[in-house]
Order: structure tokens, then sequence, then C-alpha cells
């Protein structure tokens, strides 16, 4: 696996798109700062975003990484290795 070199931001961007795809909403109405569970993220969707986030990254990501990092801002600073 090759880890990619992006930022804090490149990486919330893209995670701000990705979940909001997966609950079907504009990405407008994903807030960065807003706990996964209120966003209404499912487990099995917490897991399949853990899975593309570390293909989207190059990096090892835990399947847990969105309860160790509760927000898209946290989550997306572990992952850029901010």
């Amino acid at each position: 696996m090759t880890t990619k070199h992006l930022t804090q931001r490149q990486v919330r961007t893209w995670m701000v798109r990705r979940v909001a795809e997966l609950l079907k909403v504009a990405p407008e109405a994903v807030s960065p700062q807003a706990v996964f569970g209120e966003l209404g993220l499912s487990s099995l969707q917490a897991v399949q975003l853990a899975a593309e986030l570390e293909e989207f990254t190059g990096r090892q990501i835990s399947a847990t990484v969105v309860y160790e990092y509760p927000t898209i801002e946290e989550a997306a600073a572990y992952a850029a290795g901010a």
C-alpha cells in the first residue's frame, strides 16, 4: 500500500462528499464538526467509510476510526497524518 501525500483539507473534502453520498444528502448538509452518529451514519456505513478512507489515503485505517475520531474534522486530521 502506497501512502499518498494528502492534506487534511483534501481528506476532509473527500470525507464530506463521501458521507453525503452514503447518507444521500447534499454535501452542504454534512458538517465536518458533527459527530458521525449525529449525522446518521450507521455502523455498516462507518466500516465502509473506513475501508474507503484507507483506499483513498493509502494509509492503514482501523475499521473503528469513526469511533476513535468521531468527527470528519478529527478523522481527516488523523488520516492525513496531521
